[in-house]
Formats: structure tokens, sequence, C-alpha cells
């Protein structure tokens, strides 16, 4: 191997161990050995709003664990722009002996922000045309579907206005997100129960009546595989039941099981695990 490509390799393994990934943050670690990640604005705002600015503190360190904030109660705050798949392990554990709550917050609309690529000034903003709706955050809860509802766990859908900061490539055509920032707080969907998923569902239909994952697909104007995950985190919370099969498809119907049943349900299989 010829002397500088050997260099190079020492030089990228060496800059590799300077960051932490969210798998990183999320798993049992020495706090005092740990790299502090590169954070969005946006994290760095929320974690703000949920600790100091309401009494608490932030950068705890709790069970092995790094917990974003505390509130002025005692709660953990756990903040995730993104899936929630990787606090999975984290929640696991923590569960049992904490009330936690998860802030996850969804972009209902983004407000571009144009930049120079050495200039900190903002050129220009406007809003994107492109929306989101409540109910898009199915694809992150996949994730937990396993453990909520827990009678210990909370997690507070934020309905935000995001600002996207971008900046034009240096070799190639089309541009660089280089921070997220919080506009706004528009509303809050906190989900504690089974039913509360039901928030996140447009209610201009009869969900008692039955339906298969085509159908919530079409009513949606959704993907399949994306109904599917819907279904899948219903299911697994108990908010819905299987009435019977139409051909490949499974049927599905509201469910009128009470939640502490749900959440009893849930909370001892979490034990279990």
């Amino acid at each position: 191997m010829p002397k500088d490509r050997s260099i190079f390799l020492l030089s990228f393994s060496g800059t590799r161990q300077g960051f932490a990934t969210s798998r990183d943050r999320n798993s049992p670690v020495d706090i005092k050995d740990e790299c502090t990640p590169v954070e969005t604005s946006l994290h760095r705002s929320l974690k703000q709003r949920y600790g100091p600015d309401s009494g608490g503190s932030v950068e705890v360190a709790i069970g092995g664990y790094r917990i974003d904030a505390v509130d002025r109660f005692g709660d953990l705050i756990e903040i995730q722009s993104g899936p929630l798949g990787p606090l999975r392990g984290k929640l696991r554990k923590l569960l049992p002996h904490h009330r936690i709550r998860v802030v996850k917050p969804i972009g209902i609309r983004r407000r571009v922000v144009r930049r120079a690529r050495f200039d900190p000034r903002d050129l220009s903003s406007r809003l994107s045309p492109k929306r989101s709706e409540l109910y898009d955050v199915f694809e992150d809860l996949v994730g937990v579907a396993v453990i909520f509802p827990h009678p210990n766990l909370t997690i507070d859908i934020l309905d935000t206005i995001i600002e996207e900061v971008r900046i034009p490539r240096r070799r190639y055509p089309g541009y660089q997100v280089t921070d997220r920032r919080l506009g706004s707080v528009e509303n809050s969907t906190p989900l504690h129960l089974a039913s509360d998923l039901w928030k996140l569902i447009p209610q201009d239909w009869d969900w008692r009546e039955p339906f298969t994952t085509h159908e919530l697909a079409k009513r949606l104007k959704r993907p399949l595989h994306f109904a599917q995950r819907i279904a899948y985190c219903l299911r697994r919370s108990g908010a819905v039941e299987l009435v019977g099969k139409a051909r490949n498809s499974l049927v599905y119907s509201r469910a009128d099981t009470r939640d502490e049943n749900c959440r009893a349900v849930a909370s001892d299989r979490l034990v279990r695990a």
C-alpha cells in the first residue's frame, strides 16, 4: 500500500472517533468518555424549552445514559427529530423506573432559508409548498410500537414550522442542508394511551366500521406500505382489533377494549422482553 494511502486511512479512522451517532448516544456508555454529537439548532431549542425554560436542566446522566433534559417534576425528556427506533433500548432500560417524555417534532411546514457558503447571513427565505400531515409520524412511531403504550411513557408530537438552512454545493448542482431551526410550535398532541393514536388519523370516517390496509391507504392517499405501518402500530398498541380476513387482506376495526387493559398488556410485554 502506498505511504500516502496508509496516512489517509489512519487520518480517517482517527477522525471517526470524534463523532457520536444517534445509536451511540442511545446506548449505555461511560458518560465521561462519550463524545458530544453535533446537534441541530432545532434539537438545542427544544432541549432549552423542555429543560431550563421549564425549571429543569439539560444533559443529565441517568442509568448510564445521557438524557437530553429533566423537567422540574423529575420527568426525563428525550428529543428525537428522526425515527424513534434508536431510543428503544434506552426506553426498555429506563421506563420501569422513570417517567419519560419523548418529544417528536414534525415539520408540518418548512421555511427554506438560503445562505452563501461562507456567509452566516440569511439571504432569503420562503415557505416550501410541500406539506406534511400529522399521521406521517407513524413512519417513525413504528420503532417503538412494541413498547407503546406504557404507564411511564408519553410521546409529544409537535406540529412545527421548521426553518431549513441551505447552502449551494461546492462541486455539484443543488444544495446542502447545514442546519434545521425551530420556527414555531403550532400545536402539541400528547400520546399516552392506545386510543390517543387515533388523534393522529383524520376522523372524517367511522373507523369502527371494518377496514383493510388497502382502504386505509385509499382514504389517507398514501402508499399501501405506509398504511400497513399504521395498522401495525394500531394493532400492537391495542387500538384496533383483528375481526377477519378478506382474501389476502386482514380486516381491522377500532377496538372497544379499555385503555387500561392495553397499557397493562404493553407493560407486561416490556418487562418480559
